[in-house]
C-alpha cells in the first residue's frame, strides 16, 4: 500500500510538473508571437496576461486587449479573450469571446454585440503552427454605429481549413436572417416590398493564398492575399429574390480578376433594378442588358447567365458591364 501511495505521489508530482512547465510555454510562446507581431509593426497591448486551469487545463486569459493591423486601418478591443485547451491537446484550442466588443475599421467605431461567440482553433504540431482547422460560430450577432443600428444576424457559421492544393483553404460561410443596414435597405427596397433580413446568404469556396497560414504570416505586415477564389457554390435569398452563383477567378498582383462567375437568378428583372439604383450598372448598358435578358430568359422570372472577367474589364454575358473590382 506504501508503495502504490508512492508511486501514485510521483506521478502526481510528474504530472504537476508537467502542467506547470506546459503552463509556462503556453505564455512564452504567446507574449513571444505577440512580441513578433509587434516588431513587424502590429500594435497589441493587454493589461494582463495568464494561465490557469490546473490539473486538466491551459486556460489562458488576456484582459484589456487591443489588437491594430500593421496599416492601423482596424483595431479591435476586447475586455478580455480567453483561450481553453486541454493539457494533454495544447494544439487544439477553444476560444470565447465576451458578450460586447469593439472594431475601429479606418476611424469609425462600431460595436459588437454577440451571444455565445466562440472558435475552435487547431493547429498542426511543430513550431510553424500552421493551421488545421478554424470554425467560429454564433448566435445572435449585432453591429452597432454610434449613430444606430448598422446589421445583425440571427446565427452564423463560418470554418476554414487546409484543402489538398497546396495553400488552398476550404472556406464556409452561412449567415441567417442577416438585417441589412437601414440606410442600404431603404436604397434597394424604398417601397418596403421586400422582407427585412436576407433569410440565409451560405458561401462555399475554395481560397488559394499567397503564403500558407502559419504563426509567421500573422508575425508579417502584411497577411496572405488571395491569389484564387473558386466558388464551388453561394446562394442569397431575400424574400422572393434569389441568386446563386458557382465559378472560379485569379487575381494577379494588382488586384485585377481573371475568370467566370455563372449567376442563376430567380426574379432576375427585380434584382436588375435594384443594381441599377445603387449604380452597379449604367443605365445605358443597363437597357442593353435587360433586352439582352429577356432574350435569354425566354421572358421568365429565372436566368442564368456568366460574369466574366477579363482585361481588366467585366462582361454579363457578351456585353461590357464597366471596369472589373479591383481585390488589393
Amino acid at each position: 500500500m506504501r508503495k502504490l501511495t508512492f508511486i501514485v505521489a510521483i506521478l502526481a508530482a510528474l504530472y504537476a510538473g508537467y502542467w506547470f512547465i506546459g503552463s509556462s510555454a503556453v505564455e512564452k510562446g504567446v507574449t513571444g508571437q505577440i512580441a513578433k507581431m509587434n516588431e513587424a509593426g502590429w500594435d497589441i497591448t493587454y493589461s494582463d496576461l495568464g494561465t490557469k486551469g490546473f490539473p486538466s487545463r491551459f486556460d489562458t486569459s488576456a484582459t484589456d486587449l487591443s489588437v491594430t493591423t500593421p496599416e492601423a486601418g482596424f483595431t479591435w478591443n476586447v475586455p478580455f479573450v480567453q483561450a481553453n485547451a486541454l493539457s494533454y491537446r495544447p494544439n487544439s484550442v477553444i476560444a470565447v469571446f465576451p458578450n460586447q466588443q469593439e472594431i475601429i475599421v479606418n476611424g469609425q467605431p462600431i460595436v459588437v454585440n454577440s451571444d455565445g461567440l466562440r472558435a475552435n482553433l487547431a493547429v498542426a504540431a511543430g513550431t510553424d503552427l500552421e493551421l488545421s482547422n478554424l470554425t467560429a460560430e454564433v448566435g445572435e450577432m449585432s453591429l452597432e454605429l454610434p449613430s444606430g443600428p448598422l446589421t445583425s444576424i440571427s446565427s452564423g457559421l463560418f470554418a476554414l481549413r487546409p484543402a489538398i492544393a497546396p495553400l488552398t483553404y476550404d472556406a464556409y460561410l452561412t449567415l441567417d436572417n442577416l438585417d441589412l443596414p437601414p440606410a442600404l435597405r431603404a436604397l434597394l427596397d424604398p417601397r418596403g416590398t421586400l422582407p427585412e433580413t436576407l433569410s440565409q446568404t451560405v458561401i462555399d469556396a475554395q481560397i488559394t493564398l499567397d503564403e500558407k497560414l502559419d504563426r509567421h504570416a500573422l508575425a508579417s505586415k502584411q497577411l496572405p492575399l488571395v491569389d484564387k477564389v473558386e466558388l464551388n457554390s453561394a446562394a442569397m435569398t431575400w424574400g422572393a429574390l434569389e441568386l446563386r452563383g458557382t465559378g472560379e477567378i485569379t487575381i494577379d498582383l494588382g488586384g485585377v480578376p481573371t475568370g467566370q462567375i455563372t449567376l442563376s437568378a430567380t426574379n432576375w428583372q427585380q434584382m436588375f433594378d435594384i443594381a441599377l439604383k445603387i449604380g452597379a450598372l449604367d443605365a445605358q448598358v443597363g437597357r442593353t442588358l435587360r433586352n439582352a435578358g429577356l432574350l435569354l430568359s425566354g421572358g421568365s422570372n429565372d436566368i442564368s447567365i456568366p460574369l466574366s472577367f477579363k482585361g481588366g474589364n467585366m462582361f454579363i454575358g457578351p456585353i461590357p458591364a464597366g471596369a472589373a473590382p479591383r481585390f488589393r
